[in-house]
């Protein structure tokens, strides 16, 4: 009776996620709901907005400075707070700074491009979700076409089992017959356990990047056809063109070249001093009374001319420069990869009869037919069912295989080739 017990537990343990409730999604819907509700992406729009406050920042002008000054008590007269020429010292001075070499809009330049650097940070946040987002999705479409797979067989031996109990009993069955066939059960169990512990993970990866709510789990809705089966992959050199035009990361190695050049402009305009105007108005304390007078100031330049902070601009120029060239680089070696795994796992797809798939059912029940009239033995009726099951779960890889290489591909160059 342990024996029998097993199996149900396992049966058990690996269907408890069945009982959640079910949100059924076609890929189109899943990312819709994606941009709406992702956390991660609703975060990142407010360093957009923090980026543009910024730039409104960088553009205001420097504040006036006004200084007054009131003699609070006349010693002399002996009068507290005296407002009268006669018996008080009154000092006012307005001030203004002036930024020269266009360092105003240099920094707003600045700002600008951070604002850009910033919205293209989001657009790669966007592709590495949205490539996740699409990965998962399929992660658990093809785990639950697998463990489909693996219930119809489960239910199939348990079946056969729970009939041949009083065939046992009464001696008509051999008891190493009975006993292979619930070690081969046990197998299929720990077999689908490994197979749903990776669809509940596709499922929690699903559910953060959909901000679902707790108990929630997505049937993702796929059509036969999805996929595009037939349509031609792309040679390389389209493929590179699409990345250079779509791939955020190399916006963003463009925005880092224009930062640093920005920065640099910037630097060379701070060595010019700004100019400090006064408007002064003193009503004693000059030679003659209320007296108006204008000023200037300005810092010499001799010894401190930001030599430092413009040689470190230039060096972070062809930093810049180079990042572009690595990130140049790295693209062309991530569409070769990508080509060649979709090539290769489009190829090997292709050379197989997915009809073979459709008849699986009808040999089972043709295989138990035969054992059931005792045309076969137990170990060529297990065999039977191992070497079909593992076909057919060797299709669903080869499929999911596919799926991700072209996923790959499409997240390679930056833009949906392949829906």
């Amino acid at each position: 009776m342990k024996i029998l017990i097993i199996p149900f537990v396992f049966l058990m343990s690996l269907n408890a996620f069945a009982q959640k409730d079910t949100l059924k999604l076609s890929l189109e819907n899943a990312e819709n709901t994606f941009l709406d509700k992702n956390l991660q992406l609703i975060a990142n729009k407010l360093n957009i907005e923090e980026s543009k406050a910024y730039e409104i920042q960088a553009k205001l002008r420097p504040n006036p400075n006004l200084y007054v000054e009131q003699m609070p008590y006349n010693s002399q007269k002996k009068e507290i707070v005296g407002l009268k020429q006669s018996n008080s010292e009154q000092i006012v001075q307005f001030q203004q700074l002036f930024l020269l070499a266009q360092k105003r809009q240099k920094q707003f330049d600045l700002a600008q491009a951070n604002t850009e650097l910033t919205g293209h940070m989001m657009e790669e946040l966007l592709r590495n979700l949205k490539f996740q987002l699409r990965s998962s999705f399929y992660d658990v479409y093809y785990y639950r076409q697998a463990i489909n797979l693996y219930n119809i067989e489960i239910a199939k031996i348990q079946e056969t089992l729970n009939l041949y109990q009083s065939q046992f009993e009464k001696g008509n069955i051999p008891l190493k017959d009975m006993n292979r066939l619930r070690a081969y059960l046990i197998s299929l169990n720990t077999e689908k356990q490994g197979i749903a512990s990776n669809y509940i993970d596709a499922q929690h990866d699903l559910g953060i990047l959909l901000n679902l709510p707790q108990g929630l789990i997505v049937e993702p809705k796929v059509t036969p056809n999805e996929g595009n089966s037939d349509k031609l992959i792309p040679d390389f050199k389209q493929l590179f063109d699409l990345a250079l035009a779509n791939r955020p990361d190399m916006k963003i190695a463009d925005s880092y070249q224009n930062i640093a050049n920005r920065n640099l402009k910037l630097q060379e305009a701070l060595k010019t001093p700004d100019l400090n105007m006064h408007l002064n108005f003193d009503r004693n304390g000059s030679f003659i009374a209320n007296y108006v007078g204008i000023g200037a100031d300005m810092t010499l330049p001799i010894f401190n001319k930001n030599q430092g902070n413009i040689q470190a601009a230039k060096i972070r120029v062809l930093e810049a420069n180079k990042g572009k060239e690595i990130t140049n680089q790295t693209i062309t070696k991530d569409i070769e990869s990508s080509l060649d795994k979709a090539l290769q796992s489009d190829k090997l797809l292709k050379s197989f009869d997915l009809a073979f798939t459709s008849s699986f059912t009808d040999f089972i029940d043709g295989v138990i037919k035969n054992y059931e009239k005792r045309n076969i033995d137990v170990v060529e009726f297990i065999d039977f069912f191992d070497s079909y099951k593992g076909t057919i779960l060797q299709i669903n890889q080869l499929e999911h295989d596919r799926k991700s290489a072209f996923e790959g591909l499409n997240f390679t160059v930056g833009t949906t080739i392949f829906n």
